[in-house]
């Protein structure tokens, strides 16, 4: 990763790091005036607005990000509204069912039927949608300092909300709807205000646009069934500890999944950073793989260290979030490979996406879910929230397993894969370790180990990042 590279990632990880931060004040106070169960029914709004998600998008926001740089400069506003018809279209067929079948979707989400939550819910759904293609425009624009301010804007609102909402309607889930909603609405607005010179219908209107819908159509449907199945994969836990068990246990897993937080914004930085860097930097230079396996390396080293810090210091965050959650501690562990995974495979992954060949993402998609079900039919009736994390985990090693070496037949990269695995299982001893002996002096000690292990194993990388912050620090002073 270059110097330059490595400061255009800083752009967006900062608004990312402030938001962790905002985050865990927003979950700490949550948890504090609300019970694990309403917890759980909160997520359960979540995940109804998730899945909804995928139907309508539709795979097109990945096409948006695939066609950009191909196309014209001045065209890019009229390939956003191509992009956007077909889950304009898709939207009111959905809004009309969950009309239709109100009563059954809220028993269904939160044992009760609620006005006022389903209004919020379909009010989310629009604005979601508008917003997900809102940030798109600045993230492929590659603006990481809007992108950031926009980030903090969006957990600072959801805690002023939470807290408004606390003090003159009181402690329950719905709070937590609420703000979502409202958030949703004034970020989508700020964010076309923002750039509303892309969001010109007009401009470009004389020329066509090198891909057209059809085109956006035949990229975007296999990934419509691919998202699908990678979404079970990701939701199934939550599906089956609701089906096993009880919204109590429901919200101490969502609970535990706040823990993982400090992996999810490297996550959630990087997948929003590299998308434009890794198609852009392809198109100009199709030949450069070390470029992708320095890149793969880096996170490799970020994302271990993360990841075992957090399971280090995961009873200190367990203890601010109130004694009601206390048992989020023994979930925890295995939750850390959910986003440790998924980022690293990101750098792995990237052949697929460069030939096109996204019906692969089905199969490999459909493999992980598929073992998530069986770990979870397995587990959770007799482990509850901690078989789950168990399954998730180990889910998602197969999902960078498949991902990467099906990835490799069309475009290959040495990512020094047996490294990688090295650690991968050093890391699921420890996370074993910390379920069955939380707070035992071994499992510290452990702990210590790997970091010091990860050190020594890419020591290299590690010396060129310290190079360049200490080259950043004499460029600021």
């Amino acid at each position: 990763m270059s110097d330059n590279l490595f400061k255009k990632f800083l752009t967006y990880f900062y608004g990312s790091g402030v938001g962790l931060i905002i985050g865990l004040i927003t979950t700490i106070i949550s948890t504090r005036i609300l019970t694990p169960e309403d917890f759980g029914k909160a997520s359960m709004f979540t995940l109804a607005l998730n899945v909804l998600m995928i139907f309508i998008i539709f795979g097109t926001d990945q096409a948006f990000v695939r066609f950009f740089y191909e196309e014209e400069q001045g065209l890019r506003g009229k390939l956003l509204f191509n992009t956007m018809k077909i889950p304009f279209i898709i939207l009111v067929i959905v809004l009309i069912v969950l009309m239709i079948f109100r009563e059954k979707i809220m028993l269904f989400l939160f044992d009760e039927t609620n006005s006022m939550v389903f209004f919020i819910l379909i009010i989310s759904i629009i604005f979601q949608v508008i917003y997900r293609f809102a940030m798109l425009v600045i993230r492929m624009q590659q603006k990481g300092h809007l992108f950031s301010l926009m980030e903090i804007s969006n957990k600072s609102l959801n805690l002023i909300l939470l807290l408004v909402l606390f003090y003159s309607i009181g402690g329950n889930f719905e709070i937590l709807i609420y703000s979502t909603g409202i958030s949703l609405i004034i970020l989508s607005v700020i964010s076309i205000l923002l750039e509303k010179s892309f969001w010109n219908p007009f401009k470009g209107k004389v020329m066509s646009v090198k891909h057209s819908q059809k085109d956006i159509f035949q990229f975007s449907y296999p990934l419509v069934l691919t998202t699908l199945i990678t979404w079970l994969f990701q939701a199934f836990d939550k599906i089956a500890i609701r089906q096993w068990s009880d919204f109590e246990e429901l919200g101490l897993y969502s609970a535990a999944f706040r823990i993982v937080a400090l992996l999810n914004v490297v996550q959630i930085t990087f997948t929003t950073f590299w998308s434009p860097v890794c198609y852009e930097h392809y198109e100009k230079y199709p030949d450069d793989k070390e470029f992708f396996s320095r890149t793969s390396r880096i996170i490799g080293l970020v994302m271990f260290t993360v990841a075992i810090i957090t399971i280090l210091f995961k009873d200190v965050i367990v203890f601010l979030l109130g004694p009601e959650f206390r048992e989020a501690a023994i979930i925890m562990p295995f939750l850390i490979f959910m986003p440790m995974m998924y980022t690293i495979s990101e750098t792995t992954v990237v052949g697929l996406n460069f030939s096109k060949k996204t019906k692969w993402h089905i199969v490999i998609a459909g493999a992980a879910c598929l073992a998530n079900i069986v770990g979870n039919i397995l587990l959770v009736p007799i482990y509850g929230a901690a078989g789950a994390a168990v399954s998730t985990g180990l889910s998602y090693i197969l999902f960078f397993i498949l991902r990467t070496h099906i990835s490799q037949k069309y475009y290959y990269v040495d990512y020094n894969l047996k490294k990688v695995y090295f650690l991968i299982i050093c890391l699921s001893m420890f996370a074993l370790q910390n379920m069955i002996w939380s707070q035992h002096l071994l499992t510290y000690l452990t702990g210590v180990f790997l970091l010091l292990l990860v050190g020594i194993l890419y020591r290299t990388d590690l010396k060129n990042i310290l190079v360049i912050i200490k080259n950043r620090r004499k460029e600021v002073e």
